[in-house]
């Protein structure tokens, strides 16, 4: 094992430690979500831990690339690296689970939304922007389950983001997908999203 490897290894796990132990023993709120992000942000201050030669952007046929960097047990809190090719807006979405983005590389342009207070849940959706933020390099974003947002690529360049979930994607059950136009939102099930676990840190 080399140094860097030894060094990515401990800053991983020291994130994913760190996330478990809270989540265990307390109710997930703003206040431990900051605490989070901080980690990231710190974790992500270290660039040369994920390299373009240790984890490769996507090709233009992959669009985007996904890679598992640790996982929790028990369906808890994974980490990735994404890297999405310049692309159109997604859906607008939810998580149904916290999520952290921590900037890498490359510029994603986040949307996010408040709901009306009455509205909860699949039906009726009366949506507006709350706010929006450029997600660069050192900067990051923390949503609680029932935060609404949408991402948009259009810089020239890939991003590179580490990804923080309070569970991983392929048990993310209880997302909604938003129709602006419609006022509705509807409960969806996540597209099977190829993950690369040939670089998993721990």
């Amino acid at each position: 094992m080399t140094e860097l490897h030894d060094r990515r290894l401990t800053a991983v796990r020291a994130v994913m430690e760190q996330v478990a132990s809270e989540t265990a023993l307390h109710a997930l709120n703003r206040d431990r979500l900051d605490r989070f992000k901080s980690a990231l942000l710190e974790l992500a201050g270290q660039p040369e831990l994920f390299s373009e030669g240790d984890y490769p952007s996507p090709t233009k046929s992959q669009v985007a690339k996904t890679y598992l960097l640790a996982e929790s047990a028990n369906q808890g809190p994974a980490l990735y690296l994404i890297s999405i090719l310049p692309l159109g807006p997604s859906p607008i979405h939810d998580h149904g689970t916290f999520a952290i983005i921590a900037g890498l590389e490359g510029y994603e342009h986040n949307t996010l939304y408040a709901r009306s207070n009455s509205e909860t849940g699949p039906g009726k959706a009366t949506l507006h922007i709350c706010d929006e933020q450029i997600l660069g390099p050192c900067d990051a974003l923390a949503l609680m389950p029932q935060d609404i947002h949408h991402i948009d690529n259009q810089h020239t360049l890939p991003t590179r983001h580490l990804h923080l979930y309070g569970t991983a994607f392929e048990h993310q059950t209880g997302r909604l997908e938003f129709d602006l136009a419609a006022g509705l939102a509807k409960r969806i099930t996540i597209p099977k999203v190829p993950v690369d676990r040939s670089r998993q840190v721990t």
